[in-house]
Order: structure tokens, then sequence, then C-alpha cells
């Protein structure tokens, strides 16, 4: 079991094949309880999960420390990116994940620590979601450029974003077009924030991308479930 305390929703709904999962990764000064609201609107069959940043920050938590807007701290970022890593090889094997029916969802600090793995591993999620973040491009990651082509993203920036400007979706967006990603690009009339119109074409993105994923071969595993499938937790 990963050192991670995180929160998981079983499925609203029966699934034909292994339940596909929804990683939701929060932002700075967050924790795991402030994204777990979205589930109620997203696809009933996902099984969410929803964990907690490593680092203390006043009441909430956060994935790395900042050098500026656009610069994660070297160190803290290093040891975020390896912790979230080894949460997703945990919660695979502990709640028994089609690693090829695992999508992302991150918002603003948590959208970094997403992009930061399809940069690096973009086959550890069958899709992935970047609110009100960024591509840490300039962190010195060791990226997997060709392995982007193809993959599916969902970017999303509000134009009045006061904490991360707009300017930086746009060059996650560029970025993602020019390594042949499956690139999905909105701006919305908001500032840091959700609205229920990006969370309602966010919930229409997953469940195609749901769809698209059902005919997978299924290779189940050993061991046993982590938790008990009837029930959200706290570990």
């Amino acid at each position: 079991m990963s050192d991670l305390i995180h929160r998981v929703l079983s499925p609203r709904a029966a699934s034909a094949s292994q339940a596909p999962a929804l990683l939701l990764i929060h932002g700075r000064g967050s924790d795991e309880l402030d994204l777990l609201s979205l589930a109620s609107q997203l696809d009933p069959r996902l099984l969410v999960l929803s964990v907690r940043a490593p680092f203390p920050l006043g009441p909430g938590y956060h994935w790395y420390d900042l050098a500026a807007i656009g610069e994660p701290e070297p160190r803290t970022f290093a040891s975020g990116l390896d912790a979230l890593r080894r949460f997703i090889t945990s919660a695979i094997v502990d709640y028994d994940i089609d690693p090829r029916r695992l999508f992302l969802l991150g918002f603003s600090q948590g959208a970094v620590m997403s992009g930061a793995l399809i940069l690096t591993e973009p086959w550890v999620s069958a899709g992935t979601i970047m609110l009100s973040g960024y591509l840490p491009l300039r962190s010195g990651l060791a990226i997997e450029a060709a392995a982007l082509r193809g993959h599916p993203v969902f970017v999303a920036h509000g134009v009045a974003d006061g904490v991360i400007p707009v300017t930086f979706g746009r060059e996650s967006r560029d970025y993602l077009t020019q390594v042949g990603a499956e690139i999905t690009y909105r701006e919305y009339p908001i500032a840091h924030q959700i609205s229920p119109e990006e969370l309602a074409e966010i919930a229409r993105w997953l469940s195609k991308h749901i769809e698209s994923t059902s005919g997978v071969t299924i290779d189940k595993r050993d061991g046993q479930r982590g938790q008990d499938s009837t029930a959200a937790c706290l570990v």
C-alpha cells in the first residue's frame, strides 16, 4: 500500500469489464477532498481515487515548492513526482486497476504533476486532463516526446486566471500539438477555478475515451483488492 493518503470511490454503475479508473490530483494548498466532489458528475463506471500531496502547506498540502510561477523547485518537484509514481504503481495492484483504463485529472499544481507524468511516461494513463496548469517543459525532465503521439489530452484554462496565466495553457497546447498528441484545448471566461461548462465537457471527453478502451483485453492480476469495493475509504 502506498504511503500517500487518499480517498477511493467505487463505481456507481457496473461495467461489463474491469472498471475504468480516474486519479484526481489536487492543487497547491489543498488536499484529497478538494476534487472529490467532481466524481458525482463524471461517468458512473469510474473507480475514482483522489490522492493527497506529500508536503504540508498551511492547512493543506502541496506537491513541490515554487521557485516561481512556471518553475517548480527541482528537489521537491523530483520527490513529489517520485511519490506520485509510487502511488500509481501501488494503486494499480491494490485496487486491481487495468493500467490501460487509468485516466489522470489534475488541477493547477496537480495539472503540472499529471503533465510531468505524460512528458516522461505517457503510457501511465489512457488519457490525461490538465486544468489551469502547465507542462513543466523546462524542469530537466527526460521527455518521451515520440511516445506522446496519439495520447489523448484535455487541456483547459481560464482566460482570467490570475494565478497561472492562460499563456501557460496555450504553451502546453502548442507543445502537445507539435508532438502529435490527441489534444482537446478549451478556454473559459473564468479565473483559477473549474466552471460547470468545463466540467460538462470533461465528463463528455472522459465518457468518450472510456468507450474507446472498453474493448481492451484484460489481464487479471494475482492478489486481492486493497479495499472493500463497495465503500469509500480514507487510507
